[in-house]
């Protein structure tokens, strides 16, 4: 008789991997719920009473996360954006996209909260947001800055949660201090452009040309060798243990689906240069956006235990956020 379930070490996949099916299940399931509570197209007609009671929540939460005095005080001078340091120039014009973004959504919800009330009139542009937002969809003026979440709810908060941390990033930007503390970069709308804008500090620092930068890694405290090191944290692992700075078989099936990660030493340099490790010792990882896996960032050489074939064919990643 064959058993009701595989082992997934047949197929070469990490003894726990079940936990990752069941978590996609549960997304998917919560996914179809969210389908169902969707109003109709009916109910996508203007009626006062229906859009206070459907649009109420969403109106709600924004009132509750969103605190406009910490933005206010943040000054950009277009000197800021056009800083000679390519970090300092990408930190500066982050912040004001997102400045700009959330004014958008600020007012846009404004105005719909003003008709719901009868104080306001109803346009075309507060009508096509409003009925986005009955359809639990983000308003593409929204998303035109950042894409996020599907779900207009769950797009709020991220959003609000990554514009007030790159406020402490504009704070070490301006105290000089950023790229000697801990980075997490699931703190950026976009962590590529982050990552661009690294390599460019580092060609002129290092006064080489960009396509002949390489990328190199380490999670132990030894010197790089270069003034423009980043030291990353909050990054998960998937598909395998992680000891001692490199990665080993999971040793049970009861570990958690992501490992915390360790601070991650990385920076841009020659290509010439040697490698923090030897050969034949690392296995590359691809680091991801989140655990959707849709967003590709980088590749890291990671030192490995194990086989290299081996942690490929398990799908070992890292991501920058440990949430969807």
């Amino acid at each position: 008789q064959l058993p009701d379930q595989d082992n997934p070490l047949m197929f070469g996949l990490p003894s726990n991997i079940d936990r990752s099916v069941q978590r996609f299940n549960s997304q998917r399931y919560i996914n179809m719920l969210k389908a169902i509570t969707a109003v109709s197209k009916e109910d996508l007609k203007f009626d006062r009473e229906m859009w206070a009671k459907a649009l109420g929540p969403i109106l709600k939460l924004w009132k509750s996360i969103y605190k406009p005095d910490g933005f206010r005080a943040v000054k950009i001078k277009p000197g800021n954006l056009n800083s000679e340091d390519p970090v300092e120039a990408f930190t500066y014009m982050e912040t004001q996209n997102m400045l700009m973004t959330l004014q958008k959504i600020n007012e846009s919800l404004s105005s719909i909260a003003r008709v719901i009330k009868g104080s306001g009139m109803l346009t075309s542009k507060i009508e096509s947001e409003a009925t986005a937002l009955l359809k639990r969809e983000v308003p593409e003026a929204w998303c035109s800055f950042w894409e996020g979440p599907d779900n207009s709810q769950d797009w709020l908060i991220k959003f609000e949660r990554k514009a007030s941390a790159l406020l402490t990033w504009v704070d070490r930007i301006q105290s000089g201090s950023l790229l000697e503390s801990n980075l997490d970069l699931s703190q950026l709308f976009h962590p590529e452009t982050f990552f661009n804008a690294l390599r460019q500090k580092s060609g002129r620092s290092l006064v080489c040309p960009i396509d002949e930068l390489k990328l190199i890694s380490t999670f132990e405290r030894k010197s790089i060798g270069t003034k423009s090191v980043v030291h990353l944290e909050g990054m998960y692992l998937q598909g395998a243990g992680f000891e001692g700075g490199r990665i080993v078989d999971q040793s049970s099936e009861h570990l958690q689906e992501l490992i915390p990660l360790p601070p991650c030493n990385l920076a841009w340099v020659r290509r010439t240069d040697p490698d923090p490790y030897s050969e034949g010792t690392c296995v590359s990882v691809p680091v991801y956006f989140s655990i959707l896996r849709e967003n590709l960032l980088c590749e890291l050489n990671v030192p490995n235990s194990g086989s290299s074939d081996e942690r490929i064919i398990s799908g070992v990643a890292i991501f920058l956020d440990g949430s969807d």
